[in-house]
């Protein structure tokens, strides 16, 4: 872990290798971004090695919160047997141990069986001790409570006849109410195993940040469109300029031939990135379309 810090010095890790294989497969993470979150006087808790370790963290001013991570077994009785030992953990630790406000990773088996394709549950599927901790630690789905009818997977196999979702975001009940822009997306490090899930929570208690000041996206550098657009509005403030002389006043001068010269190269880039997004989207969403279709 210290050769991913060295290499990437905004991030901080807290890990949990598999003792019984700690170089190679298996383990689990939190990776903090020092840039958006304080990770100073962190708390950590390894409740099972390897499998699952829990961080406190001070969120905003005096709020935590606490992320347990986990990579659950896929023989069935070991799985069955860690979600018991966590919430015993928990429950002996006296409070030393604080209940976590997001619980994620991979469970390994599924809640339902439209979680699945073909849509069945397995042997492994809902066990009854993840069904006491879950109620225990009061966590629900947050994916499923935003999609209740939705249908989507987070594993495949090789050969694409078996899905399931089972990759997960846990959180109570608070965060799920201000959690938004949730995501099951593949990606290049995990385009033929896991997608990647992903959400964002707002800090309701956090100050008011406006939007800031506008600037132009480095793309239309490129829009030959949009250059010619640019080109046309800087001969027509240099011939303004051209024609005002030594004669100026307070409505025709240097300086407002300029600024309105801006205003005119902004309105132009708004408008052109506008179509640019429209054109994107409309590409994404048939994409998307045919995606699901498929």
């Amino acid at each position: 872990m210290s050769e991913i810090e060295t290499f990437y010095k905004d991030l901080h890790v807290i890990n949990t290798p598999h003792p019984d294989n700690p170089a190679g497969a298996g383990g689990v993470a939190i990776i903090l971004n020092k840039r958006l979150t304080n990770t100073e006087n962190l708390e950590t808790h390894v409740l099972v090695p390897g499998r699952a370790i829990l961080t406190t963290m001070n969120w905003h001013r005096g709020d935590e919160l606490t992320i347990l991570a986990v990579y659950g077994p896929n023989e069935k009785s070991e799985n069955h047997d860690m979600w018991s030992d966590i919430e015993n953990k928990i429950r002996d630790s006296n409070g030393t141990i604080p209940k976590p406000d997001i619980l994620l990773g991979d469970f390994n088996f599924v809640e339902d069986a439209i979680d699945r394709f073909p849509a069945k549950m397995n042997d492994a599927d809902g066990p009854d001790t993840f069904d006491s901790l879950k109620q225990y630690l009061r966590l629900t789905d947050g994916w499923r409570e935003t999609f209740p009818t939705s249908t989507e997977y987070t594993w495949r196999s090789p050969s694409r006849d078996k899905l399931s979702r089972i990759d997960r975001i846990y959180m109570t009940r608070a965060l799920t109410l201000a959690s938004r822009q949730w995501g099951i997306e593949l990606t290049d490090l995990n385009r033929h195993d896991h997608s990647r899930i992903s959400t964002e929570i707002v800090n309701l208690d956090a100050p008011f940040i406006g939007p800031g000041r506008w600037t132009m996206r480095a793309n239309l550098a490129d829009d030959e469109e949009f250059l010619a657009a640019v080109d046309v509005i800087g001969k027509h403030a240099l011939e303004r300029l051209q024609r005002l002389g030594d004669a100026r006043d307070e409505n025709e001068n240097a300086q407002t031939i300029y600024r309105e010269f801006k205003t005119a190269v902004i309105r132009t880039a708004k408008r052109h990135q506008r179509e640019i997004n429209c054109r994107l989207n409309s590409k994404l969403t048939k994409l998307e379309n045919d995606r699901k279709e498929a």
